[in-house]
């Protein structure tokens, strides 16, 4: 039986992806993921299946096929860090599935502000609510991966609502893309930007 492959492919450029990842790629028959994800492997001349948000879909797909194709589902950013690795272990069965680690959105930025996270709470907005003010209190700070709903922009106007207005926040807007750019400035100052999809975000708790 053919186990499935869940690769992580880092923040986005290729650059950050791990030889190893390129190489289960490449040995694959099938190339699952979003179509930017796999768009950076087109020159790869491989079946795709492009699952956009039909999880269900991508998992009927990956069950009918599995036992003669060998298939990778390409994620972004690592496979341990809000992916969709523990869904699909749920439908497809955690035998079934080999893992291939990716560098995180978390690594990356904090490796570009040159500090450590160790300190740091790691959570993810998207589809979730999740009380980090609370959990900000007692942390040294809180790392989120934000949404359309949980904008840069919304977590800033949540955090003056609060009387947080001079914490510092940390924006990350496509990472380790040619047009990453890193903002770094009080709530204030957050509130009033717009930003793009691909957004990070790092509150440092001064207090």
């Amino acid at each position: 039986m053919n186990k499935v492959n869940v690769v992580g492919i880092g923040p986005g450029n290729r650059d950050y992806i791990l030889p190893i990842a390129y190489r289960v790629i490449e040995e694959c028959d099938v190339l699952v993921g979003g179509k930017r994800n796999l768009e950076i492997f087109a020159s790869y001349e491989k079946e795709v299946f492009t699952y956009d948000s039909n999880l269900q879909g991508m998992c009927d797909y990956i069950s009918a096929n599995k036992n003669e194709k060998k298939i990778a589902v390409i994620v972004s950013g690592d496979t341990g860090f809000y992916s969709l690795l523990d869904y699909l272990q749920s439908k497809i069965g955690k035998e079934c599935i080999d893992v291939i680690p990716g560098i995180s959105s978390y690594q990356y930025l904090f490796s570009r502000i040159g500090k450590s996270y160790k300190d740091y709470g790691l959570y993810s907005l998207h589809g979730r609510e999740i009380r980090w003010m609370d959990i900000l209190k007692d942390r040294k700070g809180i790392f989120l991966l934000t949404d359309k709903k949980n904008s840069p922009s919304c977590i800033a106007e949540q955090l003056i609502d609060a009387g947080l207005e001079n914490v510092t926040m940390i924006v990350g807007e496509n990472l380790s893309y040619d047009d990453e750019k890193i903002t770094i400035d009080v709530p204030e100052n957050i509130m009033k930007q717009d930003y793009s999809m691909l957004c990070v975000v790092v509150i440092e708790n001064e207090e």
